[in-house]
Parts: structure tokens; sequence; C-alpha cells
């Protein structure tokens, strides 16, 4: 009787298929679930950054609603300065105010008829021409007889507006009253304004009552944050020992801006390693900058990093030159179309900068006289070929004049 009888070596290669095909059957649908699934697509974030603070330099007040600001413009809304972070997914901005929330404060801040509110405008792309004169949302907390909503709201260029999103009468505080300057905390989901790869904020704080009502607005700043970048004739700056020069240069931001410099100084900071007494640094001009540099005949050689404070100023990509027109044909014109023709259209940007300076050795006699010979060589040789013809002509001249007297 013939049959096939099973060897253990079968039985291996048995359970090995087996096994292979169950891996199979459960990587495969991992996959597919990974591939579809909605959380995957998120994984394109907004760009991530480091802490940034944005010193306010536009400490007025823009009378938004109303003829009056009478018990407006309280110190409590007066913009200090704003630091701004991101993970790519929320962006976490602190406001830091003229003062805190102290309890006489707090009284006028829970009030009947008093408003409160503290907000960004968000250009989400970079476009001028949509949104409310380059704003495309307006996120911001509101307070209201000490009541606390929160707000999106998505922008039209045709004055039109609707809610994108909201938590009304929270009870999370905002605010921390035991900094001796108040700040308030405000946290941006990025996945509601759909992630945005590059993006321009402005920060400002509302104050109303009854029917008046002021603002303050900040400048717009860019995210990713610009740097700075400087360009120097000649670009690689060599100075001897015991020398001096005068560096002309260039400074521009990353986002395409250059040259309106508003402050430039030499940093301060211990952290930085430079030494004042090894290089003597003068700015004698900003605009265009200008370096004085003069080296000691004791600086050592080498590589020498100078760090600098710069202040820009540079339009926002956001308001550049637009037209506004309001023409609506369903949903609500938003009275804060017209108000968005006040909004700040320039920006101050102050950013570190490194001027590299290398320090080489003193001329030697050669060198100074093949300096010399470079500036100068090519001026004596002039003179010295029209020394050789005049002297050759003077002295046919008096050879032939000696012959006429032999004669």
């Amino acid at each position: 009787m013939s049959g096939y009888t099973s060897t253990s070596s079968d039985k291996k290669e048995l359970k090995s298929d087996i096994f292979i095909n169950s891996i199979i059957v459960i990587i495969i649908p991992l996959l597919l679930l990974l591939i579809l699934n909605p959380l995957h697509k998120t994984m394109a974030l907004s760009p991530s950054f480091e802490l940034q603070e944005m010193i306010n330099e536009n400490h007025h007040w823009v009378q938004t609603y109303g003829n009056s600001d009478t018990h407006l413009k309280s110190s409590y809304t007066d913009i200090r300065a704003v630091d701004y972070i991101s993970d790519g997914k929320t962006l976490n901005a602190t406001f830091w105010l003229a003062s805190g929330f102290e309890n006489s404060s707090t009284a006028i801040y829970n009030q009947p008829f008093r408003k409160i509110s503290y907000g960004m405008l968000i250009d989400a792309n970079s476009n001028p021409k949509t949104g409310y004169n380059g704003a495309d949302y307006d996120f911001y907390v509101e307070s209201v007889a000490g009541k606390l909503s929160e707000y999106l709201y998505q922008l039209s260029s045709t004055g039109e507006y609707r809610l994108a999103g909201s938590r009304i009468n929270y009870t999370q505080p905002f605010f921390d009253s035991n900094l001796n300057l108040g700040s308030v905390n405000l946290q941006l989901p990025l996945g509601s304004l759909n992630y945005p790869t590059k993006y321009v904020v402005m920060f400002y704080s509302a104050e109303s009552f009854k029917s008046n009502e002021v603002r303050q607005f900040t400048s717009w700043v860019g995210i990713p944050p610009p740097s700075l970048q400087v360009t120097t004739s000649p670009s690689n700056i060599m100075i001897r020992e015991g020398e001096e020069q005068l560096i002309p240069a260039r400074i521009e931001s990353t986002s395409g801006f250059s040259n309106d410099i508003i402050n430039m100084t030499v940093s301060s900071d211990i952290g930085s390693g430079f030494n004042s007494s090894e290089l003597h640094v003068a700015i004698p001009r900003i605009q265009p900058p200008l370096f004085k540099i003069a080296v000691p005949q004791q600086t050592p050689l080498g590589i020498y990093t100078i760090p600098l404070i710069v202040t820009i100023r540079e339009p926002s990509a956001a308001t550049l030159a637009k037209s506004i027109s309001i023409n609506a044909r369903g949903g609500m014109v938003n009275p804060e179309f017209a108000l968005s023709k006040t909004y700040p259209t320039v920006g101050y940007l102050t950013r570190p900068l490194n001027l590299t300076i290398t320090v080489i050795a003193p001329s030697s006699i050669s060198d100074q006289f093949r300096y010399f010979w470079d500036v100068y060589g090519g001026f004596i040789g002039i003179i010295g070929v029209v020394a050789g013809g005049f002297v050759a002509a003077y002295a046919t001249l008096m050879f032939e004049r000696r012959k006429k007297a032999e004669k």
C-alpha cells in the first residue's frame, strides 16, 4: 500500500508557511489603517519654532467704536511685549501687559457694560488679497462681566465672516494676577486653520465700555520667524594686528526686505565669548551699515565673532497694497472690515547677528614693499619710461650741441 508519510522537515515547513501567512494577514490591514487613518494626514504640521519675543512698538490706541475713550485705555490692555512659541500643533502666545489684574482692576474688569478681549489676527496664506486687509482669521478670548468665551472667525475679502469655532463661558483662567506685570495666555489650535506652512500674525487687545471701544495692535510677525543676514565688502574680512579698517555692509531679512535699520549695537551678552579689549568695534553709521574695527597690537591671531543686535523695520507681507471694497450679497458685513484699514502695515524685527573677522600677522618689510609696488608700481613704471625718454632726448641734444661746438 503506497501513501505519503509526513516527515519532521515537512511539519517544520508547514509551520513556517502558517507563520508567514499570519504575519501578512496582520501587517497588511495595519498598513492600510495607517494610510487611510485621518490622523495620518495630520502629520503635516505647521512650522515649529522656539520661543520668540516681540516688543510692542505701537503703544497707541485706536478708537474702533464710539467717540469717547473715557474709562478706557486701561493698563491691563496696554501690551508691552508678546512671547510666542509653537510645536507645530498649537500657537502659544503670552501677552505681557503694563500692569496686573489687582483687586481694584478686577472689580473694573468684572463690572457690567465692560468687555475685555485679547486676540490674534492671522494671515494664513500670506496673501494680502484675502480676508480683512490680509487677515484671514480672528481668534480671541473675551471677558464680559467676568465670564470668558473664546471665538475663532473666518474672514472674507467681501466683508463677510463666519464663526469657525467657539467655547462659551469656560472657567479656565487666562491671566495670572500674581505677577508684577500682568500676563494673558492664548492657545490657538493650528488644526482649525488647516496647519498653514507659512503665516503672519498680529496680536491685539480691545477694551470697551457701553458703546465705546479702543484697541491696541502690535506689528505683524512672520512664521516661521525670519532671520537676519549680513554681507560685507570684502566678504572675507582680514585685519592685521595694529591696524584698523572701515567695512561697509548690507543687512537683510530672509523675508526679503533689507537695509531699513532702526538700531544696531554690539551685544554685551557675556555668553557670547566676545572680548571688547581684543577688537575695538565702532558703528559710525547704521544706514547703510558701516563698521570701524581696530585690532590692537597684542591681539592674538585667529577668527573672531562680533555679536550684534539689529532691529530693522519692514513692511508686512499681510498688508501690502490692496484695494478694499465691500460687495456682500449674503451673510453679514462685519463693521470691523472697515477697521482693517487701520491695521499696522509695518513690522519691527530684532535679531542677533554675527560679524566674523580674521586677525592676521602684521606685514613684514617684503609684504610692505609688495603692497607698495602693487599700489604704485604701475605709476612708477610709467614715470620711469617717461624719465628715460626725457634723459635719452636730452643726451642726444647735448651730443649734437657738442659736435657743433667742435666744428
